[in-house]
């Protein structure tokens, strides 16, 4: 007996479906660059450049022997010109710059020489960090790789951003970004600081102890898929760890996604008052599934109803993240006309537009999840009817990461904290700043950037 009422069922929705037009609903979800580190095509014919701070101020750096600060410059050329093959100039930066051997680099970089003036070959100098950011010549690819402690006053924050911007990170240099690894490394030395106009010093020794270290910064200037392929070298010669404790982010606002999220997963349950069907049905159309996700209000329903997903994130490597506050929808909203029959745009000042609210949006990193609440307001249908909701989710911001105060001067425990830089979160907040300017300027947005997150499709049937 019941499978004779599961046909008739079935049959009843077959005689149903079979006298209205039909129509599968399809969610077309944007596309974006990806770039995967582990397969990224590097550029042919790159050039390399490697800039060392040759500073007083790194003199700490190299005292006490094989510190981090010492393998960092030895898996820099390793990664670049003994494994990658790749035609790689050294420079010390100085007043004026001084172009070195690798064998240079290699010997002198990790001595204390390099940095403290008493050998007549290195003088002693102030580093000028934007000197090293050197438009590359019509049609070259161009690394650019800076190894510095950023140790800065704010005028000389806001030139070398104003440098980099310049050179590289703008429109008419689209596909080139800016990398950026961040060490803590053993330091025996001074550490200087401008402060009031004036430069203070003190001696730190960071001794072995990891909450002691003090940072210095790899900057990478080149394309993007370069950044991202060589990143992914520096990890795979990492066998010391050095990267364990180490940041490696990427800015370009191209790069924010590997993938949009959609409605791949349906929510994790349904309240009493709505249900998933198959296809949605009147009005003289029959809308299929296909990749949206179709939903049925109950005729009675007044209340709103609440679903709560949890759907895939991909966030590229190295990238901010987005900022979840900043996370807005903007839809498009389409209705079956019972005369036509088929969908019709519906005034955008309709309170269709307002019939799902999106909120308690959270991002999972680790899990690469993105959850949130859809609140459905069976009010905002002006009508019984079937209607198409295209939502996409908008990031006016990128996420601020929190390191970046506490490795900044701005958190010092005392007057003698080795452990923080001068301007740092300055210098990263207008790189970040600068990503969001260029998204914005790409779309001609007057309101600001709009990195595209997610691209949600519904398809309602109001009783």
């Amino acid at each position: 007996m019941i499978r004779i009422q599961w046909l008739v069922l079935v049959l009843m929705a077959v005689l149903l479906t079979s006298c209205n037009k039909k129509e599968e609903l399809k969610c077309e979800i944007p596309n974006v660059n990806s770039v995967n580190s582990e397969t990224a095509n590097k550029s042919d014919n790159l050039n390399v450049a490697i800039y060392v701070d040759g500073s007083g101020s790194m003199l700490g750096y190299v005292k006490d022997g094989e510190s981090k600060y010492i393998k960092t410059l030895k898996s820099l050329r390793s990664v670049f010109e003994l494994t990658g093959k790749l035609p790689v100039e050294y420079y010390r930066i100085g007043t004026p710059m001084q172009k070195i051997t690798g064998g240079e680099y290699y010997s002198y970089g990790s001595s204390s020489v390099f940095y403290d003036g008493s050998n007549a070959k290195f003088k002693a100098v102030s580093s000028p960090i934007d000197a090293a950011i050197v438009p590359a010549v019509k049609d070259q690819k161009k690394m650019t790789v800076i190894i510095t402690d950023l140790q800065q006053n704010s005028g000389d924050v806001t030139k070398l951003n104003k440098r980099i911007q310049d050179a590289y990170f703008n429109p008419q240099k689209k596909d080139y970004a800016v990398g950026v690894w961040a060490v803590k490394s053993e330091f025996n030395g001074k550490v200087y600081v401008e402060e009031n106009n004036s430069i203070k010093t003190f001696v730190y020794n960071s001794g072995k102890q990891a909450d002691k270290l003090r940072p210095f910064y790899v900057l990478f200037i080149g394309p993007y898929q370069d950044v991202k392929y060589y990143f992914g070298q520096l990890q795979n010669y990492d066998s010391n760890q050095l990267l364990a404790n180490s940041k490696l982010m990427i800015f370009h606002p191209d790069h924010i996604l590997d993938k949009i999220s959609s409605l791949e997963t349906p929510p994790e349950s349904l309240p009493q008052g709505i249900i998933s069907p198959l296809s949605l049905v009147k009005d003289g159309v029959a809308a299929s599934k296909g990749n949206y996700e179709l939903l049925q209000i109950n005729s009675g329903q007044k209340d709103n109803l609440t679903l709560n997903y949890s759907i895939p994130f991909s966030p590229s490597e190295y990238s901010l993240l987005v900022d979840i506050n900043s996370l807005k929808p903007k839809v498009k909203a389409e209705k079956v006309d019972k005369f036509a029959k088929e969908f019709k745009p519906v005034d955008s000042n309709s309170a269709l537009s307002n019939a799902i609210e999106f909120k308690d949006w959270q991002i999972l990193p680790k899990e690469n999840k993105l959850k949130f609440s859809a609140i459905i307001q069976p009010n905002n249908f002006p009508e019984p009817g079937i209607y198409k909701l295209q939502f996409d989710i908008l990031s006016q911001n990128l996420e601020t990461p929190s390191w970046w105060k506490e490795w900044d001067w701005q958190t010092k425990s005392s007057e003698e904290d080795g452990t923080k830089t001068h301007g740092v979160e300055e210098f990263f907040m207008a790189l970040k700043n600068r990503t969001e300017t260029m998204k914005a300027e790409q779309s001609n947005n007057q309101e600001g950037s709009q990195f595209l997150v997610g691209h949600f499709c519904y398809g309602i049937k109001k009783d």
